[in-house]
């Protein structure tokens, strides 16, 4: 049976070396090494090759986020699993963005930690229950702040949003209000920016969605991003 290549990093000796004794007395996994600092992360990561890195947030030098990023871009085929922090909700965010796919508290039970390395090593994300909760909660926060936000369109960007909502181009528009083409370039490049849009097939979904397909003076519009 080939076994589970794990590598475990962290600064705290005696929790470093309670990870590797549950590991260790698992019968598929196969600790090949541990490791205090992120300097170390890393050598032993390029030595060992290991499936699973399993790794402190915390780390004594304070680069964990970096080694996970790093780690990700060198060595891609090795799956990392964060530890943190309950009370520091940005370490879930931070952690989430730099690449990790396991986040588990600190606090976490042996069998927790098992099931975890091999839902990772499987290719599935896996987050605890009270993280989850958190990162749910701050997705909510933040839509409820952005809904809040209102952006102005003046009569002749609410009446271009309506044009583009009845899948009219550029020119089309151009025809239609008797402007020049970069005119109205410049007009829906505006009218994205405002709404905090990519592209006119979400604005003309949003206009759809808001009933804002008929034109009238300063229409107050709420956007996704920020306020305008």
């Amino acid at each position: 049976m080939k076994k589970l290549k794990i590598l475990v990093a962290d600064s705290h000796e005696v929790f470093r070396m309670g990870i590797s004794f549950i590991l260790k007395n698992t019968v598929d996994f196969e600790v090949v090494g541990e490791a205090a600092t992120c300097t170390d992360v890393m050598k032993k990561v390029h030595q060992y090759n290991p499936d699973i890195l399993i790794i402190d947030f915390h780390l004594n030098d304070g680069c964990a986020i970096e080694v996970c990023k790093k780690v990700n871009i060198r060595y891609p085929e090795t799956k990392t699993i964060m530890l943190i922090s309950l009370s520091d909700e940005n370490s879930i965010f931070e952690a989430i963005s730099a690449g990790a796919i396991g986040l588990l508290p600190k606090q976490m039970k042996g069998e927790e930690l098992t099931r975890a390395v091999r839902m990772v090593h499987e290719g599935k994300s896996i987050l605890d229950p009270s993280i989850t909760s958190k990162v749910i909660d701050r997705v909510k926060n933040n839509f409820s702040s952005s809904e809040k936000n209102e952006v102005i369109l003046n009569p002749q960007e609410r009446r271009i949003l309506a044009l583009i909502a009845e899948g009219k181009t550029n020119k089309e528009i151009a025809q239609i209000l008797m402007l020049s083409n970069n005119t109205i370039k410049n007009y829906v490049s505006g009218i994205l920016s405002k709404l905090n849009f990519s592209n006119r097939a979400e604005a003309a979904a949003y206009a759809v969605k808001n009933n804002l397909t008929k034109p009238y003076p300063n229409i107050v519009c709420r956007s996704r991003g920020g306020q305008y």
